[in-house]
């Protein structure tokens, strides 16, 4: 017998059918009406870190339509260098699951300029927990970075002017300090540190001996050995220039470091005698390059002592005073330089 009831049954499977596909539909505008009206640029990643949804605001970016957009990689639009680090980033997530939150960047525009924004990315799952792509969201922030460059500016040049006028004091002082801004940046650089960490440790370097304003002069400038009395009033300066940092809104590690710059790996160092692993890797940066600019320069108690007795204090020392990676960057960078100071061209020390 006929069941009457198969056939309203299947058009109302067929009806229900369609009204699914409307309602998918219905959602997908939405959501991408939604993701549109945000003013960030917002775009899904496939496991292959192909490019399968932008909104309005991404596509705009590179003045080119979604569908241009759709199936092509960070490689199509970006510089090399750019697009593989965006590239790893998305791969790291892929792998671990894990999103990367906030991330500091600088992209090329299509006009040539860059811009600073902010970037994050999370993981995208299916029903069993499996990545399976990534999204992100991408912030322009270079309104606002150029106004906190603007007053970094008038902090350094603060600092410049604060250097002139404590050089009429102690000439040699502030030109030490600001000849191991230029080497500890160097140093940083050259270990691949983040940009906002270098800055903070140049201005470590800049005002390191910041305390020797309230040592006396005739000690300061004493053409001949100092007293064991001269001398600890000499070293307290480490101790005056942390007193003089730590109330005030410097960078956490900036004071501290300062502090420490006197430590040796060994615990031989002075105030606190730091053995290497209390020891920051800001102060050991500062200790090789106060070292390394003192040695080969002439001080007011004797004349310079010269690349090759400088050097020969390195490498003795790496690993027992000094931070032997450290001082290989350096070693490597002065051999580079045939065996002369790179921080004493003109254009350093304009």
């Amino acid at each position: 017998m006929k069941n009457i009831n198969s056939k309203p049954k299947h058009k109302k499977s067929r009806k229900s059918y369609g009204d699914l596909k409307k309602t998918i539909s219905l959602e997908r505008n939405l959501l991408q009406s939604l993701l549109d009206n945000i003013p960030d640029a917002i775009y899904f990643k496939d496991d292959k870190n192909r490019i399968i949804r932008v909104n309005r605001f991404y596509a705009e970016g590179f003045k080119l339509s979604s569908k241009d957009i759709i199936g092509k990689t960070d490689f199509d639009f970006f510089p090399k260098d750019q697009a593989q680090k965006m590239f790893n980033d998305d791969t790291y997530i892929l792998k671990t699951g894990k999103p990367i939150i906030g991330k500091i960047e600088r992209t090329l525009l299509p006009n040539g300029t860059y811009n600073c924004v902010t970037t994050t990315k999370i993981p995208i799952k299916n029903k069993k927990n499996k990545v399976v792509g990534t999204m992100g969201v991408t912030r322009d922030i270079t309104a606002y970075d150029n106004t906190e460059r603007t007053n970094l500016d008038m902090i350094i040049n603060s600092l410049k002017v604060l250097d002139k006028i404590l050089e009429t004091k102690d000439p040699y002082t502030f030109g030490h300090t600001r000849r191991v801004s230029i080497i500890a940046e160097r140093i940083a650089k050259e270990l691949s540190w983040e940009t906002n960490r270098i800055l903070e440790l140049k201005m470590s370097a800049e005002l390191h001996d910041i305390g020797k304003i309230l040592i006396p002069l005739e000690i300061l400038n004493k053409p001949g050995k100092l007293s064991d009395l001269e001398y600890k009033m000499v070293q307290e300066h480490v101790q005056q220039s942390y007193d003089m940092l730590k109330p005030y809104s410097f960078p956490s590690q900036l004071p501290e470091a300062i502090y420490q710059h006197h430590e040796r790996l060994d615990g031989k160092g002075y105030p606190r005698g730091l053995l290497s692993d209390k020891i920051l890797p800001e102060a050991k940066i500062l200790a090789i390059c106060d070292v390394l600019e003192a040695m080969i320069s002439h001080r007011p108690y004797r004349q310079a002592l010269g690349m090759d007795v400088t050097l020969k204090e390195l490498k003795e020392n790496a690993g027992f005073k000094y931070d032997k990676d450290i001082v290989d960057v350096v070693l490597r960078m002065i051999s580079e330089n045939n065996n002369k100071p790179f921080w004493l061209t003109s254009e350093n020390l304009s």
